[in-house]
Protein backbone atom coordinates (compact mmCIF):
# COMPACT_ATOMS: atom_id res chain seq x y z
CA UNK A 1 0.00 0.00 0.00
CA UNK A 2 1.48 3.81 -0.76
CA UNK A 3 2.23 6.00 1.89
CA UNK A 4 -0.21 9.38 2.20
CA UNK A 5 2.26 12.00 2.40
CA UNK A 6 1.32 15.95 2.90
CA UNK A 7 3.45 19.05 1.89
CA UNK A 8 3.41 22.88 3.06
CA UNK A 9 4.49 24.45 -0.02
CA UNK A 10 3.78 28.42 -0.83
CA UNK A 11 0.65 28.88 1.58
CA UNK A 12 -0.92 25.62 0.54
CA UNK A 13 -0.72 21.78 1.50
CA UNK A 14 -0.15 19.51 -1.41
CA UNK A 15 -1.21 15.36 -0.89
CA UNK A 16 0.91 13.04 -2.58
CA UNK A 17 0.82 9.17 -2.87
CA UNK A 18 4.67 7.29 -2.07
CA UNK A 19 5.10 4.23 -3.33
CA UNK A 20 8.83 1.96 -2.90
CA UNK A 21 11.71 2.44 -0.25
CA UNK A 22 13.11 5.53 1.30
CA UNK A 23 16.63 4.55 -0.57
CA UNK A 24 14.96 3.98 -3.76
CA UNK A 25 16.00 6.29 -6.94
CA UNK A 26 14.10 9.77 -6.13
CA UNK A 27 10.74 9.99 -8.66
CA UNK A 28 8.48 12.68 -8.45
CA UNK A 29 4.99 11.84 -10.67
CA UNK A 30 2.93 14.63 -11.65
CA UNK A 31 -0.66 13.73 -13.00
CA UNK A 32 -2.67 15.22 -15.95
CA UNK A 33 -5.88 17.78 -15.96
CA UNK A 34 -8.68 16.82 -13.20
CA UNK A 35 -7.12 13.70 -12.29
CA UNK A 36 -4.93 12.68 -9.05
CA UNK A 37 -2.34 10.70 -7.55
CA UNK A 38 -4.00 7.88 -7.97
CA UNK A 39 -3.36 7.85 -12.20
CA UNK A 40 -0.13 5.86 -10.71
CA UNK A 41 -1.77 3.69 -8.85
CA UNK A 42 -0.92 0.63 -10.85
CA UNK A 43 2.42 1.98 -12.60
CA UNK A 44 4.20 3.03 -9.61
CA UNK A 45 4.53 -0.61 -7.66
CA UNK A 46 6.22 -1.63 -10.88
CA UNK A 47 8.88 0.71 -10.70
CA UNK A 48 11.05 -1.54 -8.00
CA UNK A 49 14.27 0.30 -6.81
CA UNK A 50 12.64 3.43 -7.15
CA UNK A 51 10.76 5.65 -4.52
CA UNK A 52 7.73 6.96 -6.38
CA UNK A 53 6.45 10.49 -4.98
CA UNK A 54 3.19 11.47 -6.85
CA UNK A 55 1.68 14.45 -5.94
CA UNK A 56 -1.99 15.76 -6.03
CA UNK A 57 -1.61 18.91 -7.96
CA UNK A 58 -3.22 21.71 -6.22
CA UNK A 59 -7.10 21.55 -7.02
CA UNK A 60 -7.10 18.23 -7.28
CA UNK A 61 -7.31 14.97 -5.01
CA UNK A 62 -6.99 16.09 -1.69
CA UNK A 63 -4.96 18.73 -2.12
CA UNK A 64 -5.76 22.56 -1.13
CA UNK A 65 -7.23 24.77 -4.23
CA UNK A 66 -5.34 27.88 -4.59
CA UNK A 67 -6.26 31.61 -3.38
CA UNK A 68 -9.07 33.23 -4.77
CA UNK A 69 -6.51 35.65 -6.05
CA UNK A 70 -4.51 33.13 -7.95
CA UNK A 71 -5.22 30.44 -10.69
CA UNK A 72 -3.72 27.48 -12.62
CA UNK A 73 -0.68 28.67 -14.69
CA UNK A 74 1.83 25.89 -15.09
CA UNK A 75 4.66 27.94 -13.72
CA UNK A 76 2.65 27.87 -10.43
CA UNK A 77 3.09 24.09 -10.79
CA UNK A 78 6.50 24.17 -11.58
CA UNK A 79 7.24 26.14 -8.60
CA UNK A 80 5.31 23.11 -6.23
CA UNK A 81 7.20 20.66 -7.50
CA UNK A 82 10.63 22.01 -6.54
CA UNK A 83 9.72 23.06 -3.47
CA UNK A 84 8.30 19.29 -2.98
CA UNK A 85 11.51 17.99 -4.04
CA UNK A 86 13.17 20.14 -1.56
CA UNK A 87 11.19 19.33 0.99
CA UNK A 88 12.43 15.30 0.31
CA UNK A 89 15.65 16.23 0.26
CA UNK A 90 16.59 15.76 -3.40
CA UNK A 91 19.17 17.56 -5.22
CA UNK A 92 18.46 15.71 -8.45
CA UNK A 93 15.36 13.31 -9.18
CA UNK A 94 13.62 12.21 -12.11
CA UNK A 95 10.28 13.38 -13.09
CA UNK A 96 7.67 11.04 -14.79
CA UNK A 97 4.91 13.25 -15.96
CA UNK A 98 1.24 12.36 -17.37
CA UNK A 99 -0.25 14.46 -20.16
CA UNK A 100 -0.88 18.13 -18.44
CA UNK A 101 1.84 16.94 -15.55
CA UNK A 102 4.20 15.75 -18.77
CA UNK A 103 4.01 19.18 -19.89
CA UNK A 104 4.72 20.69 -16.15
CA UNK A 105 7.38 17.69 -15.89
CA UNK A 106 9.33 19.59 -19.04
CA UNK A 107 9.28 22.69 -18.01
CA UNK A 108 10.60 21.71 -14.60
CA UNK A 109 13.69 19.70 -16.63
CA UNK A 110 13.66 23.00 -18.14
CA UNK A 111 13.69 25.29 -15.38
CA UNK A 112 16.27 23.45 -13.30
CA UNK A 113 18.35 21.30 -15.97
CA UNK A 114 21.09 20.95 -12.89
CA UNK A 115 18.28 18.40 -10.99
CA UNK A 116 17.06 16.63 -13.25
CA UNK A 117 18.35 13.04 -13.64
CA UNK A 118 15.95 11.95 -16.26
CA UNK A 119 12.69 12.68 -17.89
CA UNK A 120 9.71 10.42 -18.61
CA UNK A 121 6.95 11.63 -20.36
CA UNK A 122 4.07 10.01 -20.80
CA UNK A 123 0.95 10.70 -23.34
CA UNK A 124 2.10 14.52 -23.17
CA UNK A 125 5.12 16.60 -22.57
CA UNK A 126 4.81 20.52 -24.19
CA UNK A 127 2.57 22.90 -22.57
CA UNK A 128 -0.31 24.11 -24.80
CA UNK A 129 0.84 27.14 -27.54
CA UNK A 130 -0.32 30.24 -29.16
CA UNK A 131 1.39 32.13 -31.60
CA UNK A 132 2.26 35.87 -29.92
CA UNK A 133 -0.84 37.77 -31.34
CA UNK A 134 -3.29 35.53 -29.77
CA UNK A 135 -2.41 36.60 -26.55
CA UNK A 136 -5.05 39.76 -25.69
CA UNK A 137 -8.13 37.58 -26.88
CA UNK A 138 -6.87 34.75 -25.01
CA UNK A 139 -6.40 37.25 -21.78
CA UNK A 140 -10.13 38.26 -21.79
CA UNK A 141 -11.71 34.62 -22.46
CA UNK A 142 -9.54 33.73 -19.65
CA UNK A 143 -10.66 36.50 -17.21
CA UNK A 144 -14.41 35.97 -18.41
CA UNK A 145 -14.36 32.53 -17.69
CA UNK A 146 -11.98 32.68 -14.60
CA UNK A 147 -14.60 35.05 -12.75
CA UNK A 148 -17.58 32.65 -14.17
CA UNK A 149 -16.04 29.41 -12.25
CA UNK A 150 -14.98 31.34 -9.12
CA UNK A 151 -16.99 29.69 -6.31
CA UNK A 152 -18.73 27.05 -8.34
CA UNK A 153 -18.25 23.18 -7.08
CA UNK A 154 -18.78 20.89 -9.84
CA UNK A 155 -22.40 19.18 -10.87
CA UNK A 156 -24.05 16.99 -8.28
CA UNK A 157 -24.69 13.77 -9.10
CA UNK A 158 -27.97 11.85 -7.51
CA UNK A 159 -25.52 8.44 -7.42
CA UNK A 160 -22.54 7.41 -7.13
CA UNK A 161 -22.71 5.26 -10.05
CA UNK A 162 -24.43 8.30 -12.71
CA UNK A 163 -20.98 10.05 -11.34
CA UNK A 164 -18.59 7.34 -12.56
CA UNK A 165 -20.19 6.78 -15.66
CA UNK A 166 -19.97 10.26 -16.11
CA UNK A 167 -16.20 9.82 -16.03
CA UNK A 168 -16.08 7.27 -18.27
CA UNK A 169 -17.55 8.94 -20.73
CA UNK A 170 -16.20 12.27 -20.23
CA UNK A 171 -13.97 15.16 -21.89
CA UNK A 172 -10.98 11.77 -21.99
CA UNK A 173 -12.66 9.02 -21.87
CA UNK A 174 -11.87 6.10 -19.75
CA UNK A 175 -12.35 2.37 -18.50
CA UNK A 176 -14.80 2.06 -15.17
CA UNK A 177 -11.36 0.68 -13.10
CA UNK A 178 -10.33 3.83 -14.09
CA UNK A 179 -12.47 5.72 -13.02
CA UNK A 180 -12.86 3.74 -10.18
CA UNK A 181 -9.08 4.43 -8.89
CA UNK A 182 -9.50 8.42 -9.70
CA UNK A 183 -12.38 8.10 -7.47
CA UNK A 184 -10.88 7.49 -4.66
CA UNK A 185 -9.07 11.04 -4.37
CA UNK A 186 -11.53 13.10 -6.51
CA UNK A 187 -15.27 11.98 -5.69
CA UNK A 188 -16.76 12.91 -3.07
CA UNK A 189 -20.16 12.69 -1.06
CA UNK A 190 -22.06 16.03 -0.82
CA UNK A 191 -25.79 17.24 -0.02
CA UNK A 192 -28.07 15.61 -2.09
CA UNK A 193 -25.55 13.42 -4.09
CA UNK A 194 -21.97 12.66 -5.22
CA UNK A 195 -19.64 15.54 -6.84
CA UNK A 196 -16.09 15.31 -8.90
CA UNK A 197 -13.76 17.27 -6.60
CA UNK A 198 -11.39 19.85 -8.02
CA UNK A 199 -11.08 23.38 -8.61
CA UNK A 200 -13.62 24.56 -11.23
CA UNK A 201 -10.80 27.29 -12.08
CA UNK A 202 -9.12 24.54 -13.91
CA UNK A 203 -11.75 24.71 -16.48
CA UNK A 204 -10.76 27.98 -17.79
CA UNK A 205 -8.65 28.50 -20.29
CA UNK A 206 -4.99 29.59 -19.62
CA UNK A 207 -4.50 33.67 -18.93
CA UNK A 208 -1.22 33.39 -21.51
CA UNK A 209 -0.07 30.10 -22.61
CA UNK A 210 3.56 30.02 -24.14
CA UNK A 211 4.55 30.74 -27.68
CA UNK A 212 6.46 28.70 -29.84
CA UNK A 213 9.83 29.99 -29.52
CA UNK A 214 9.48 29.80 -25.73
CA UNK A 215 8.64 26.35 -25.44
CA UNK A 216 11.48 25.68 -27.91
CA UNK A 217 13.61 27.44 -25.26
CA UNK A 218 12.64 25.49 -22.74
CA UNK A 219 13.04 22.10 -24.55
CA UNK A 220 16.35 22.93 -25.79
CA UNK A 221 17.43 23.89 -22.29
CA UNK A 222 16.79 20.20 -21.26
CA UNK A 223 19.80 18.25 -20.19
CA UNK A 224 18.26 15.23 -19.16
CA UNK A 225 17.59 11.88 -20.93
CA UNK A 226 14.35 11.45 -22.40
CA UNK A 227 11.84 8.79 -22.59
CA UNK A 228 8.43 9.42 -24.14
CA UNK A 229 5.26 7.30 -24.36
CA UNK A 230 2.74 7.43 -26.98
CA UNK A 231 -0.33 5.79 -27.41
CA UNK A 232 -1.46 4.74 -30.74
CA UNK A 233 -5.28 6.54 -29.90
CA UNK A 234 -3.13 9.43 -28.60
CA UNK A 235 -5.09 13.11 -29.19
CA UNK A 236 -0.65 14.29 -29.97
CA UNK A 237 -0.97 12.30 -32.63
CA UNK A 238 -2.18 14.74 -34.77
CA UNK A 239 0.12 17.89 -33.16
CA UNK A 240 2.18 19.82 -35.64
CA UNK A 241 3.52 21.16 -32.36
CA UNK A 242 4.90 17.47 -31.53
CA UNK A 243 6.54 16.46 -34.84
CA UNK A 244 8.21 19.99 -34.61
CA UNK A 245 9.21 20.56 -31.11
CA UNK A 246 9.68 17.15 -29.91
CA UNK A 247 12.75 16.14 -31.86
CA UNK A 248 14.43 18.83 -30.48
CA UNK A 249 15.21 17.36 -26.70
CA UNK A 250 19.16 16.63 -26.98
CA UNK A 251 18.31 13.17 -25.71
CA UNK A 252 15.11 11.00 -26.98
CA UNK A 253 13.54 7.84 -27.32
CA UNK A 254 9.76 7.79 -28.21
CA UNK A 255 7.78 4.16 -27.18
CA UNK A 256 4.30 3.76 -28.96
CA UNK A 257 1.92 1.32 -27.54
CA UNK A 258 -1.40 0.46 -27.90
CA UNK A 259 -4.20 2.03 -25.98
CA UNK A 260 -5.39 5.63 -25.46
CA UNK A 261 -4.69 8.32 -23.65
CA UNK A 262 -4.63 6.85 -19.72
CA UNK A 263 -2.68 3.89 -20.93
CA UNK A 264 -0.38 3.87 -18.31
CA UNK A 265 -3.62 2.65 -16.18
CA UNK A 266 -4.97 0.92 -18.97
CA UNK A 267 -3.29 -2.30 -19.69
CA UNK A 268 0.04 -1.25 -21.05
CA UNK A 269 1.52 -0.25 -17.36
CA UNK A 270 3.70 -3.46 -17.55
CA UNK A 271 5.29 -2.56 -21.01
CA UNK A 272 5.60 1.05 -19.65
CA UNK A 273 7.75 -0.14 -16.56
CA UNK A 274 9.28 -2.20 -18.24
CA UNK A 275 10.95 0.58 -20.15
CA UNK A 276 11.46 3.13 -17.57
CA UNK A 277 13.23 0.61 -15.47
CA UNK A 278 15.53 0.13 -18.55
CA UNK A 279 16.09 3.95 -18.74
CA UNK A 280 16.49 4.01 -15.25
CA UNK A 281 19.27 1.30 -15.40
CA UNK A 282 17.76 -0.85 -13.09
CA UNK A 283 17.58 -4.17 -14.97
Amino acid sequence: MPLERRFKVQGHTLAALEWGDAGGLPVLALHGWLDNAGSFERLAPLLAGCRVVALDLAGHGFSDFRSEDSGYLLWQDVGDAIEVADRLGWTRFSLIGHSRGAAIATLVAGTFPERIERLVLIEGGLPLIDPPDAAPARLAEALVRKRELAGRTGRVFAGRERAIEERVAGFSKVERETAEILARRSLRAVPGGWVWHADQRLKAPSELRFTPDQVRAFVTRVTAPVLMFRATESPFNRSPEYDEIVPLFRSLRVVRLAGGHHFHLEGAEHAIAAEIRRFFALD
